[in-house]
């Protein structure tokens, strides 16, 4: 693993929340993976409780610090009262904030619902019955989530030791996307915001705007989103930027909206709840939205805010937002070769330009990488350090993998980065 890339991740006490029923090999197994990543984890000991109780003040600070929950399951172990509870808690920490939720089941069938139900719930539900409905919805849930989280179906057939790797190895790509999206080489950026900032229209504060941002993965929406926002949101009453879009029905009616950084998510709902009832003026930037029915329900209920309120949905394709509603749209195209190649040298050389030796190289990583802003720093950031030979190896196998999803061909880089290098020291040789 690079040294350089861990530095990238975002500073917190703890970066994921590990919790787990059985298998305590397996979760200290994963939480090895983890830390070889430099991600900061809290393992929760809650398992050993077998009586209800309220749970720890600790358990409750590390949730709301953690960007990720892993709920680890086996079927070879019943799960304790303790794990039950953790488990509300956890779910409903999802429903309140952006905490990502990744389900791991770890088991040699396919069990529905009421299998798992029962299995987990065993001889606690006649113990607290009263209790039993709470944890079968959370378990239903975490089901549901299940189905849907990449992270959780995409190791089918793997063994138990190799897949809980390929979900750490998982979870160190995301933290690493997330901390290539801050503002750190903010190369085209201006240009970009001069744009979309006439789209923007601030000047006119008689009316609600709905803007939309599109463009391909890694060309850099979430950036100018995130950028548009530190520089704007000043300018409003209340201003919101929410990532985690699930349930935004529910956090909409609520006012259980989550701003980044937040201190307090119970005055921050009041706030938000505020400021809907007094009409006020808002900046609402949502992240991800990924189907219709999302951009048509924002769109639709725009107009709970006030006049002069800014509403950004950023997703990846045009006609989403031209189906939502939405007339004011922003492409986020490719950077130019000239802005690529000052962006990629950022990242490889640590200098807005690269040495005369590494030219032809340089240029060859850029075309490889598309003019991707993502891209551009996810090579840049590999190759930095790296001699002449070995960027000829990395680039070879670059451009076997050219076209595929940027985040496969990374992980495929970083797993043969020994090989690549024993391969460049022969060629030396």
């Amino acid at each position: 693993m690079s040294s350089s890339s861990t530095s990238l991740l975002v500073e917190r006490k703890v970066d994921v929340y590990l919790s787990f029923s059985g298998e305590i090999s397996l979760a200290i197994d994963f939480n090895y993976h983890l830390s070889q990543h430099g991600i900061k984890t809290f393992i929760s000991d809650s398992w050993k409780e077998k009586r209800c109780r309220v749970l720890d003040q600790r358990i409750l600070e590390a949730l709301a610090e953690s960007k990720v929950a892993v709920v680890m399951m086996s079927e070879k172990q019943a799960s304790s009262v303790g794990f039950l509870e953790e488990l509300v808690a956890i779910l409903q920490v999802q429903e309140e904030s952006s905490l990502i939720v990744i389900p791991i089941f770890i088991t040699n069938n396919h069990l529905d619902v009421e299998e798992i139900s029962q299995h987990y719930l065993g001889p606690h539900e006649e113990m607290y019955p009263w209790k039993a409905p709470l944890w079968r919805k959370a378990l239903t849930k975490l089901k549901n989530i299940a189905a849907q989280c990449s992270l959780s179906t995409d190791h089918s057939g793997v063994g138990g030791l190799n897949r809980i790797k390929n979900i750490a190895d998982d979870i160190w790509l995301m933290f690493l996307s997330s901390s290539l999206s801050n503002f750190k080489g903010l190369v085209g950026i201006d240009r970009q915001m001069k744009e979309f900032h006439e789209l923007l229209a601030l000047e006119s504060i008689k009316d609600v705007r709905i803007v939309g941002i599109w463009g391909k993965a890694g060309v850099g929406k979430t950036t100018l989103a995130r950028y548009t926002y530190d520089k704007i949101s000043v300018s409003f009453q209340t201003h919101v930027f929410l990532e985690n879009v699930e349930n935004i029905k529910e956090k909409f009616l609520s006012g259980k909206f989550v701003a980044d950084d937040l201190t307090s998510l119970d005055h921050e709902r009041h706030e938000i709840t505020e400021a809907m009832r007094r009409h006020q003026r808002i900046l609402l930037i949502v992240d991800g939205v990924d189907n219709i029915e999302q951009g048509k329900w924002i769109a639709e209920n725009a107009n709970w805010f006030g006049p002069g309120s800014r509403v950004v949905i950023v997703c990846l394709k045009k006609n989403l937002l031209v189906e939502s509603g939405v007339n004011h749209v922003y492409e986020v195209e490719s950077l130019r070769y000239d802005e690529a190649l000052e962006l990629f040298s950022q990242f490889a050389f640590k200098q807005p330009y690269h040495p005369p030796d590494f030219e032809q190289l340089a240029v060859r990583a850029v075309h490889l990488a598309g003019f991707l802003p993502f891209a551009l720093k996810l090579f840049g950031l590999f190759l930095t350090g790296k001699g002449q030979h070995e960027w000829e190896a990395v680039l070879l196998k670059l451009n076997a993998k050219h076209g595929k999803d940027i985040m496969e061909v990374w992980k495929i880089m970083e797993a043969s980065e020994d090989k690549i290098e024993d391969a460049s020291k022969t060629k030396t040789e």
